[in-house]
């Protein structure tokens, strides 16, 4: 008989737990390389952070068609090759006085090639269009960074509500070490999604931060997961003599096809965002992909010998003595009884003496 795949990683003699250590080398090699291409190299911030110039051409063709896009970007994307430029983010807008126009930012160039690129751009959408038309359809503009600050603010504490939301529910629903887990590993795989992007070199724009919240409550979910199922188990009375690692063991094997099922059901998810064509939505992709594969190994590798090494035993209340004035009151029910026979005797006694005295 074939052993299904649930079996064999039930089985597995590897232990998890006891390589608790040698799991964090990975991670912390990442943090080390991170910190290395940022304070070389600089971090790659988007757009967003630093600023270019960007050049918007308006068109005739409708752009929401598939085939009028590619052939339009085809011919900017030749010019910009053409003045040596990469367009980093490219948009498609609506425009009240003509149709479509397609925007294109990059990084930021001198005043010669913008006026190069612009002449380009006529020549290639609207050799034919009146010049005092012109200025409406081919713009070619410096901008600066347009991040607003508040927009950083509200998403860092959107973030740290999320964790210490999380927190709170775990330590009051499976309690202390749960709540603390929970806050470890958020912190954890918020590190190190951060720190793999900026391996990776993907642009740091404001789509990535707020990605971070997507990580951090996707953290919780599977920190939840693995105490509920570790809590569970060692109660049971099959465990009783099992040890926190053999318990952790157990329960990460268990739950394993669960959160690699759930795990890319969440990748595809991710994947079908980048289908849609918006820039922002678009740009959360890749750090949400790297936070979802980071979360899953992390709550694999990491989670369970870090919950061995915090577990606090949950405090259990005991049955209620009986009270002392029921306990006393049987007493005092027991002496009477002992007590009624001599009562008894002595009125029997009393009696045989008056008749005595009489006679």
């Amino acid at each position: 008989m074939k052993t299904s795949l649930r079996t064999k990683m039930e089985n597995s003699k590897y232990s998890f737990a006891q390589n608790f250590w040698y799991h964090l080398i990975a991670p912390a090699f990442i943090v080390v390389l991170a910190l290395i291409l940022g304070l070389c190299f600089n971090f790659n911030l988007g757009l967003d952070f630093r600023g270019g110039t960007v050049a918007t051409v308006v068109v005739e063709e409708d752009l929401s068609v598939d085939k009028n896009y590619n052939d339009v970007k085809t011919k900017l994307d030749k010019v910009l090759s053409d003045n040596n430029i990469d367009g980093l983010v490219y948009q498609v807008e609506s425009t009240d006085y003509y149709g479509y126009a397609i925007v294109v930012r990059f990084n930021r160039i001198d005043d010669s090639l913008r006026d190069t690129l612009r002449q380009d751009l006529i020549e290639t959408f609207h050799s034919t269009t009146p010049e005092n038309d012109l200025e409406r359809f081919v713009k070619v503009d410096n901008f600066n960074d347009n991040v607003d600050p508040s927009i950083i603010t509200s998403t860092l504490l959107a973030v740290l509500v999320a964790v210490v939301a999380i927190m709170i529910y775990l330590w009051l629903r499976q309690g202390t070490t749960a709540g603390f887990l929970s806050l470890f590993m958020a912190l954890f795989d918020l590190i190190v999604t951060t720190c793999m992007v900026i391996v990776v070199r993907i642009p740091v724009e404001i789509s990535s931060i707020i990605a971070m919240a997507f990580v951090a409550i996707y953290s919780g979910v599977f920190t939840c997961m693995f105490v509920t199922d570790a809590n569970n188990d060692i109660k049971q009375e099959k465990h009783a003599k099992a040890s926190l690692k053999d318990i952790a063991n157990i329960t990460v094997k268990k739950s394993m096809l669960q959160k690699l099922s759930i795990t890319l059901i969440m990748l595809v998810f991710v994947l079908l965002l980048g289908v849609i064509p918006t820039n922002e939505v678009r740009s959360l992709t890749l750090p949400c992909l790297i936070g979802t594969i980071v979360v899953f190994l992390s709550t694999t590798f990491v989670t369970p010998g870090l919950w061995t090494l915090i577990y606090i035993k949950r405090r259990t209340t005991k049955p209620a003595k009986q009270s002392k004035p029921v306990v006393e009151e049987v007493k005092l029910f027991e002496d009477e009884i002992t007590k009624e026979p001599e009562v008894i005797v002595e009125t029997e006694e009393k009696e045989n003496i008056s008749k005595n005295s009489v006679k």
